[in-house]
């Protein structure tokens, strides 16, 4: 099976934002799991992967040992295929843990990518006209490539600022208005709040 460029533009997106790849066997799958308040995320996410997903998105009860209690996602899985391969290596490489690759610019090249990172781990800052990109689980260098990559593939200039000491993508103002009309078209109506 191989993978349509709509497929690998959402998987690109999806991974950056909160989509897992795992090591199942000879091939690798895609693991989409989101809360219980973004199920229609979740659903569209499996109506657009629903050629490489053989079963719909299932509920789950997760327990956080932490605060010891339960909460509600929704879940699916891919199918094992070879194409994943190229993503798991690009994005785990040898260690095993989630990176951002030096040439992410050569993945994270469309719009559609850049709504899906959004939808997941994007946000509209509630006090004033900008936005940012939850990126605290990547180093500053990695940050810095993705920054790097926004710049020169879509023209949008951003900051980092660190929230509890971990980077995050900043979109200021006179920025984020351009960000929202790039990616406007492709994010879902539930998802239309983060907007401006």
């Amino acid at each position: 099976m191989s993978l349509t460029k709509t497929c690998r533009d959402i998987i690109v997106g999806a991974i950056l934002g909160d989509a897992c790849l795992e090591r199942n066997g000879k091939h690798v799958r895609l693991r989409i799991d989101h809360g219980q308040q973004q199920r229609a995320l979740v659903e569209w996410k499996y109506r657009q992967l629903a050629e490489v997903a053989p079963s719909p998105p299932r509920r789950v009860e997760v327990h956080d040992s932490r605060t010891h209690r339960t909460y509600i996602h929704f879940r699916f899985v891919s199918r094992k295929i070879e194409d994943l391969d190229e993503y798991f290596d690009l994005f785990y490489g040898s260690t095993g843990s989630k990176c951002v690759p030096e040439n992410i610019a050569s993945y994270l090249n469309s719009a559609l990518s850049v709504a899906v990172w959004y939808m997941d781990d994007g946000g509209r800052r509630g006090d004033c006209r900008s936005g940012y990109f939850n990126t605290q689980g990547f180093t500053v260098e990695e940050v810095e490539l993705l920054r790097g990559c926004l710049r020169w593939n879509f023209q949008l200039e951003t900051r980092t600022h660190f929230a509890a000491g971990r980077p995050r993508i900043y979109v200021a103002k006179v920025q984020f208005p351009g960000l929202c009309d790039l990616i406007r078209p492709h994010v879902i109506p539930e998802m239309q709040y983060k907007l401006l």
